[in-house]
């Protein structure tokens, strides 16, 4: 069954075990396109709202297939508030995880929706019966407004009034950012690090954030008197950022395959922008006996094409995510996030881009020999090239340059009739049998061919 129908099945039955009418849900829907994000169930309690969300889809990718709880008074229905903020409040000493993502399974969200109704049935009268003093009512709201303004930096909510259309667009835009920081809180930042057990790296993180709620506080003092995480039940650590990438490859080992894919699909790109590379030296340098430079650029080919390798492997990844199911244990693969998908796309065409560039810019050489005449330039990336007719040519020398590798860094001199001696330093990747092959006009021409050491026995 599709987990969002299944979402609305837990839901209605949430509600009549509750005790309260059954649940309004809807679809949520986000961005200028309207894509559908996930659902939402409401459920109407005295003097407040609970509102049950599964997100699918969220902002960032810690948000997905994450089962959230948040609630809305009814005497201030612009401040959301999470489970948490209502805890800090009701049970301070309640430091379990009420949030879940990656569920991807029914009897996963099955056990997730047991864990919360067995909340809520202990929760919702508390929650009423605080409500009902005024005073708990004020010290919530005026906590939660201290707690916004403190993670913007600005008293963005001087009052519960909203004026104007603009500021109400504003200000819920605002709120969903404060919402979304307190999601990736509990999913992957401080409060889950203590989730999974890393109570001092959790107390670190907490010290360090910027802005820190009641449940945060009263976090931090249980940590500082040893408290710890042994309570964080089994369902939790199931439906958890670290085990859900587990079945989604999504881990480090799932990151080398898709490096290791990279490099692979690499070898056919980088085939393919060869030939392209050829096709294009061979309209540019159309007519010469040979050239020097095309294998040494050849061999920056698979450095041009990686960037495109890796763009058609998360495509290719995304493609595969969105048509997968695991129908034999009834896992759900997660949707892509939109600026996941945005990216890739950006790095495909990047890709392409690049490697393209790339191949253009690389077709140049310092030597190019034609029937009669050599061009050449003595700039390692030459915009233009000088001529010099193989009869002005006195000695073609192969100059043997020891580099601090110790090796011979092996390149071409020419020495003219008139004295003159061309230093082609950048026309390297030509051997002696190069020459010797290639320039069958040296005894046409009387030019002497030979080696040497250094370019100053030439001169």
């Amino acid at each position: 069954m599709e987990l969002n129908n299944f979402f609305s099945q837990q839901c209605n039955a949430a509600g009549v075990l509750l005790g309260v009418p059954s649940p309004s849900v809807k679809s949520v829907f986000n961005g200028k396109k309207k894509e559908k994000t996930g659902s939402a169930a409401t459920f109407h309690f005295d003097g407040y709202n609970l509102v049950i969300s599964f997100i699918e889809r969220g902002r960032a990718a810690y948000a997905q297939q994450t089962i959230w709880l948040s609630f809305v008074l009814d005497a201030d229905t612009t401040l959301p508030y999470s489970v948490y903020d209502i805890l800090a409040f009701i049970e301070p000493e309640n430091f379990n995880s009420y949030t879940y993502t990656y569920v991807d399974s029914c009897d996963l969200m099955r056990e997730c929706f047991g864990e919360i109704i067995d909340l809520l049935e202990r929760l919702a009268p508390k929650l009423t019966e605080f409500l009902r003093d005024g005073r708990n009512k004020n010290r919530l709201i005026d906590t939660q407004k201290k707690a916004v303004n403190t993670y913007f930096g600005d008293s963005v909510l001087e009052s519960g009034e909203m004026i104007g259309s603009a500021a109400d667009k504003l200000i819920n835009m605002m709120l969903l950012n404060f919402q979304d920081a307190q999601i990736e809180a509990a999913v992957v930042g401080s409060q889950a690090e203590f989730y999974n057990g890393n109570e001092q790296k959790a107390l670190k993180k907490l010290k360090k954030s910027k802005y820190r709620t009641l449940y945060h506080e009263n976090l931090i003092m249980y940590l500082e008197n040893g408290g710890n995480s042994q309570n964080i039940s089994d369902v939790v650590h199931r439906a958890s950022v670290k085990k859900g990438a587990m079945r989604h490859g999504q881990t480090n080992l799932g990151v080398l395959k898709k490096l290791g894919l990279s490099i692979l699909m690499d070898i056919p790109v980088s085939v393919c922008l060869a030939v392209i590379f050829k096709i294009i030296t061979s309209v540019m340098f159309r007519g010469a006996d040979f050239y020097s430079g095309f294998y040494e650029n050849l061999f920056l080919m698979p450095c041009f094409g990686i960037f495109l390798s890796a763009g058609i492997v998360q495509q290719l990844s995304i493609r595969k995510r969105k048509t997968k199911s695991k129908k034999t244990d009834g896992i759900q693969s997660p949707e892509v996030p939109a600026r996941i998908k945005t990216m890739c796309k950006y790095l495909t065409v990047f890709g392409e881009c690049f490697a393209l560039l790339g191949c253009m810019t690389s077709v140049y050489s310092t030597a190019v020999f034609h029937n009669d005449r050599l061009y050449y330039s003595e700039e390692e990336f030459p915009l233009s090239h000088q001529e010099c007719l193989y009869e002005a040519i006195d000695t073609i020398a192969l100059v043997n340059q020891p580099t601090s590798f110790g090796t011979q860094d092996k390149y071409i001199a020419i020495k003219t009739k008139s004295g003159s001696v061309i230093d082609l330093t950048y026309s390297t990747f030509l051997t002696a049998d190069d020459i010797i092959e290639n320039i069958s006009f040296a005894d046409e021409y009387g030019i002497t061919v030979l080696q040497i050491n250094s370019i100053e026995e030439l001169k």
